[in-house]
């Protein structure tokens, strides 16, 4: 039988005061911030990139604050959304694996408003209503895309430590069965015989080219797994660690380049007031993914001038910091995602699972053994996620770009497949996301198939598709139908994110050395840390300079593991005295002097703590 891992008892000391917290965050009323408390770090967003950093942070002793924008999610948090045959259990919609597609039909309270695409507002982001997809990554996605320091080598240990952590599963039925495998069966033996070469995709993250394998997730014990079950987890249990749920963090408060706490607002409960880090030495990471933490930058007057404009413009304008106080950096721009290309295909073996209906019409048998062993169709992922395969394609301008192919078991007919393939390491088209007078995020340029290589690449994967499975019996081509060329259906589909979007959005305060400030293109410094500033650090998938072959939430738990390793070892800010240099265009030291003084300007540009007058 199943033992039940959820928290019905708190047994230490730190867990039962998250507890209460969670409770208090979660309330219909909202809690005002009246007290002197001070937290070293300030987390905002609690997805793949907050959670891990909030553990590694506070395992090392520092007191931290983790705020979420939405509500709990998982049962082991608190969480209370439900299908009602998980009635009297400590299950939510999170916890099982076929629920995860229910927020495409009922998104109400779950997916972020400010948002133009969809995007998880709940305690663990994406990692919590994403199909709990789970790759290491190929060493060309980092070695491609980051700069030395975030090499593949420089990696390994980080690598390392999340998937001891989250080692994934291919076969996430408690019983180790995998349910309803035609579609597997009949597309992976295609392949097979086409010359693809089936592997474990996780022993081999470096086989990526015309090989195939069986789907691996984040699962665990037949429920949702991932950082919700274990970073978090371990983080719960130390007095130093506090949850706020329910808090939408507004901009971060900042002297020049020196932040000193987080304005907050509540969101159908939680907090609302500044929130303040430890005076001189404490730190804030922004953690809300490419959307969430762009935004915050521009509400925090962080990023071109076009934008902060904008929002001077809003109702945050009588309170925003003035123009001369803003820092000009590229946020927004080098917007990516996936470029997905859908086609579907039908064949007589393949059989459907109704995973939408499960959640008012299910099977009573298949919730019967879920409930009580983690067994059958629902420990899986909706809608039958299988197989995975990958190619690598050759550009005429000599870069290398890697397609993912993601296939299901849905489409027009019970006996279709729908099979997308993401571009991802190697492509070259960007983007770019903006911000509306309404404080919405847009993705105002669509980051899709600007570059004629790109675009060539998945003409290509298709093509060689085609060719492989054009000798299969019985197999019916539905999307492109038969006689469209590949070029003329990659050609048909607008390249927009109506029709293109993967929902792996990234690149919004890129990582480099290049200065954005003195016209580079990135946001970030080596450690993470904003340019400009001096303890104001970006953790998530805004900093991806380019995108990663597969679904990217193992590779951002990865760079967050090393951009703590990075940020612990950083030296605190220091308290300038009088004549220290406390910014400057190309200053990258301590923004921050000592009690009674105050940081300005000179002629030269150069700015020095000096008396307030």
């Amino acid at each position: 039988m199943y033992v039940n891992r959820h928290l019905t008892a708190v047994v230490t000391a730190g867990a039962l005061w998250l507890q209460s917290c969670v409770a208090q965050a979660g309330a219909a009323s909202c809690s005002n911030i009246t007290s002197g408390q001070t937290y070293d770090y300030i987390i905002v967003g609690s997805g793949a990139g907050g959670i891990p950093m909030a553990d590694r942070l506070s395992e090392a002793g520092h007191s931290v604050l983790l705020i979420e924008k939405g509500p709990p999610s998982t049962g082991r948090w608190g969480g209370t959304m439900k299908p009602t045959w998980l009635n009297g259990t400590s299950l939510t919609r999170f916890d099982v694996p076929g629920l995860c597609n229910q927020i495409w039909h009922d998104p109400v309270g779950i997916a972020c408003t400010d948002v133009d695409q969809m995007a998880g507002c709940v305690l663990g982001g994406g990692t919590a209503v994403n199909a709990g997809l789970w790759w290491k990554p190929h060493p060309a996605d980092w070695d491609t895309n980051f700069p030395d320091g975030w090499k593949n080598q420089d990696l390994v240990s980080a690598t390392d430590r999340v998937f001891s952590r989250i080692p994934g599963t291919t076969a996430p039925s408690m019983d180790g069965k995998l349910y309803l495998p035609q579609g597997f069966d009949m597309l992976g033996g295609s392949l097979a015989k086409a010359g693809w070469k089936y592997i474990v995709p996780n022993d081999h993250p470096d086989q990526k080219n015309r090989t195939y394998g069986h789907s691996t997730f984040m699962y665990s014990g037949g429920e949702r797994g991932g950082p919700l079950a274990t970073y978090l987890v371990t983080a719960s249990s130390r007095k130093t660690f506090t949850l706020w749920t329910n808090t939408m963090a507004k901009r971060v408060v900042r002297v020049g380049g020196h932040v000193t706490g987080v304005e907050v607002e509540c969101n159908g409960g939680g907090y609302a007031g500044a929130v303040s880090v430890t005076p001189t030495t404490g730190r804030v990471i922004l953690a809300a993914g490419a959307f969430g933490s762009a935004k915050l930058l521009f509400r925090s007057g962080i990023g071109p001038a076009d934008q902060l404009n904008i929002v001077k413009n809003t109702t945050d304008g009588p309170t925003m910091l003035s123009s001369d106080a803003w820092i000009d950096l590229p946020v927004g721009y080098n917007l990516n995602d996936h470029v997905g290309t859908d086609i579907e295909i039908s064949h007589p073996d393949v059989v459907f699972y109704d995973y939408y209906g499960a959640w008012n019409k299910p099977i009573v048998s298949d919730t019967e053994t879920y409930l009580s062993n983690r067994t059958g169709p629902l420990a899986q992922a909706a809608p039958n996620i299988n197989p995975m395969f990958w190619e690598i394609i050759n550009g005429s301008d000599g870069i290398l770009r890697h397609l993912h192919w993601q296939s299901r078991v849905e489409g027009t007919g019970n006996t279709s497949m729908t099979i997308t393939q993401y571009l991802g390491t190697g492509s070259v088209s960007r983007g770019r996301m903006t911000i509306t007078r309404q404080l919405n995020t847009v993705v105002s340029i669509p980051p899709y198939l600007h570059d004629d290589n790109d675009k060539a690449a998945v003409v290509k994967g298709l093509e060689n598709l085609q060719e492989s499975l054009k000798t299969v019996p019985n197999l019916t081509w539905i999307t492109p139908k038969p006689n469209i060329t590949a070029a003329q259906f990659v050609n048909s589909i607008p390249a927009t994110p109506a029709r293109r979007c993967s929902n792996h959005w990234i690149g919004t305060a890129r990582i480099g050395t290049d200065d954005g400030r003195t016209g580079g293109k990135s946001v970030v410094d080596l450690n993470t840390k904003v340019y400009g500033t001096d303890n104001l650090f970006v953790v998530d998938a805004s900093i991806f300079p380019g995108h990663v072959t597969s679904n990217p939430s193992a590779a951002i738990v990865i760079a967050s593991e090393h951009a703590a390793s990075k940020i612990l070892a950083l030296p605190a800010p220091s308290a300038g005295k009088v004549g220290a240099t406390c910014g400057g265009r190309d200053w990258k030291g301590s923004f921050h002097c000592e009690a009674g003084l105050g940081c300005r300007a000179g002629t030269n540009g150069i700015s020095q703590c000096t008396a307030r007058s």
